[in-house]
């Protein structure tokens, strides 16, 4: 997964699709309205619990912390697509 984020410069992120970095960052994107990505956003890397190989990442828009939870039974497609949507409104609010 490659994520771009425009900030005071271009951002690249990219981890692993099946990660959970990822699929926390995909899954919280897919529950914020296009009108919250034009505000401060914060990813916080958080490691595992129980196995320090494990990284996490927790998604704060302002200072409200998205909760957005997954698991095995999590149907990624329509995740991705949500994810898309709110992404591409957001993109055709700036023109």
């Amino acid at each position: 997964m490659l994520i771009t984020i425009q900030a005071d410069r271009t951002y690249i992120l990219e981890s692993g699709y099946d990660t959970h970095f990822s699929k926390c960052i995909l899954a919280a994107i897919a529950t914020l309205t296009p009108q919250q990505l034009y505000s401060p956003i914060t990813l916080q890397p958080q490691a595992g619990t129980t196995d320090e190989n494990v990284l996490f990442c927790r998604v704060w828009v302002e200072s409200e912390l998205v909760m957005a939870s997954y698991n095995e039974q999590t149907d990624w497609r329509e995740v991705s697509k949500q994810a898309l949507a709110v992404t591409k409104a957001a993109n055709e609010m700036a023109f």
